[in-house]
């Protein structure tokens, strides 16, 4: 059975009804319903993890949760109409229905499974989204199902919250039992996963401004081609191998030029960064497989860092730039998803004199002043890496205001992480040291940390020009960092 990128969800004129929830009729969201078959079985597919809908128990007050697919009992559903609009989800293992506990219109409230009664907080609205995926609105509360605090772990539990834009309340509809194929690849097929922050303005091609952003998907088939609009140079690794370097690629770019074993395979793009005179063309356009062939999503891992930085978090000057970079190297070590929001000679400061300050644009989708605000909800980082100061020296910056934009990025970090750890490096370069310390000690969070360098690397050996590390001075980076981020994030 493969995944379908519309499931079996179809487009339907339908409108659920415009209201607030009342008593005794509440009413569904003003939105474009969908139409499911109340015949069939589905497994219920979150956006955000690819992973499932899945019961716990065959008991009453059972959780429930995410999970890997494996079409078992437990994670296939039926919808039961309930009228108006409205359906119960009923499992095939215990015959329960999903059920919000306690009949709470409280986000986060927990979502249970209990004996059908047909009761308002059994009942969902099935409303479309985009690309095949739907919001369940439960009708007693007006909240959407929600894959509490996007998380992606296995067994993460599902909950209620108001309903937004966030990919933890999209689901898609696979239908069981059919022959409907899966993803196609492109940019908008759900089975692709995306690190990093992408612009998805145009659904024929996402683009990346930040250094180390890349996608992951899984294809059947022997063969899988690359879409690409103008000339850039990125990496790609087939099934976990060593990533081979494409250099100034364009069009429909081949990427098994022998063909693989018939089955299942993955695929990880990233993508070299914009920065001094390069200017490559960062545009995924989605991939290309042979007949008869789709794609599958992925693992993906459950925990993710940030890394916030200049040059030297870019990984500028290294081997493979942002894939041998420190940031890289630690998330490949831990098994985690890495982010690398940086971008050569940046500094902590928005200088007069042009320099990007990242205490700004860190709210940003790409390396403009008015580039568009990130949405936050679509990923969320378990900790953030914060190494900048190195710049700031050369445009000026006094140290008053480099402590109070520390202060500034450390404070949004928080307000769109709420519960990562959040570190605070020393330069290697030692500059603004004090500030640095300062800023930490203003926050006064008790999960806000400075992290003191010291001895990390030798500049004479360990860089390239005593600023930029070398491959050497990258892994010596990484070998200190990522046992210090192996604790915060078993620790939570």
């Amino acid at each position: 059975m493969t995944l379908s990128s519309c499931g079996a969800v179809v487009r339907s004129a339908v409108a659920l009804v415009v209201g607030a929830v009342a008593v005794l009729a509440p009413a569904a969201p003003s939105a474009r319903a969908a139409t499911v078959d109340t015949s069939a079985t589905y497994v219920v597919v979150a956006r955000h993890s690819g992973k499932v809908m899945q019961v716990r128990s065959a008991v009453d007050g059972g959780a429930v949760v995410q999970a890997s697919r494996s079409d078992s009992s437990a994670q296939q559903f039926q919808f039961v109409d309930s009228g108006g609009g409205f359906f119960r989800l009923r499992s095939r293992y215990s015959g329960r229905v999903v059920d919000v506990a306690s009949a709470s219109t409280a986000n986060g409230a927990d979502v249970v499974q209990w004996t059908d009664r047909d009761a308002v907080n059994q009942q969902f609205g099935v409303v479309d989204t985009d690309s095949g995926y739907v919001r369940l609105v439960n009708r007693n509360s007006g909240k959407a199902l929600d894959v509490w605090e996007r998380s992606t772990a296995e067994g993460a539990r599902i909950s209620q919250y108001d309903v937004n834009s966030g990919a933890n309340q999209q689901w898609q509809l696979v239908r069981l039992g059919t022959t409907t194929p899966g993803g196609n690849g492109s940019p908008t097929d759900p089975n692709v996963k995306y690190f990093g922050r992408w612009n998805t303005s145009d659904p024929t091609a996402y683009v990346s401004e930040w250094a180390g952003a890349y996608v992951t998907v899984g294809f059947t088939g022997r063969t899988v081609q690359l879409k690409q609009r103008n000339a850039i140079d990125f990496f790609v690794s087939v099934d976990g191998g060593p990533d081979v370097s494409y250099v100034n690629r364009s069009g429909t770019v081949d990427l098994t030029p022998t063909p693989l074993a018939a089955g299942n395979h993955t695929l990880r793009v990233s993508y070299r960064p914009i920065a001094g005179s390069y200017k490559g063309d960062a545009v995924f356009r989605g991939i290309q497989l042979e007949a008869g062939a789709s794609t599958f999503a992925p693992p993906v891992p459950a925990k993710l860092i940030e890394f916030v930085g200049d040059s030297i978090t870019v990984g500028q000057q290294s081997s493979k730039q942002a894939l041998t970079a420190y940031g890289w190297l630690v998330g490949e070590r831990l098994g985690t998803g890495h982010t690398q929001i940086a971008v050569g000679g940046a500094c902590l400061v928005s200088a007069a004199d042009g320099c990007i300050g990242m205490s700004d644009r860190f709210l940003r989708t790409g390396l403009q002043a008015d580039a568009a605000t990130w949405d936050f909800s679509r990923y969320r980082a378990d900790a953030v890496v914060i190494n900048l100061g190195t710049n700031d020296v050369g445009h000026s910056v006094t140290k008053e205001q480099f402590q109070s934009a520390y202060v500034t990025l450390i404070q949004r970090a928080r307000q769109k992480y709420p519960n990562a750890t959040i570190l605070a490096m020393q330069t290697f370069r030692k500059r603004f040291i004090p500030e640095t310390q300062a800023a930490v000690a203003v926050v006064n969070d008790s999960k806000v940390r400075f992290v003191d360098t010291t001895g990390w690397i030798v500049e004479a050996t360990d860089t390239t020009d005593n600023v930029h590390p070398n491959d050497q001075g990258h892994r010596k980076i990484a070998d200190r960092l990522a046992p210090i981020l192996s604790s915060v994030l078993s620790t939570g």
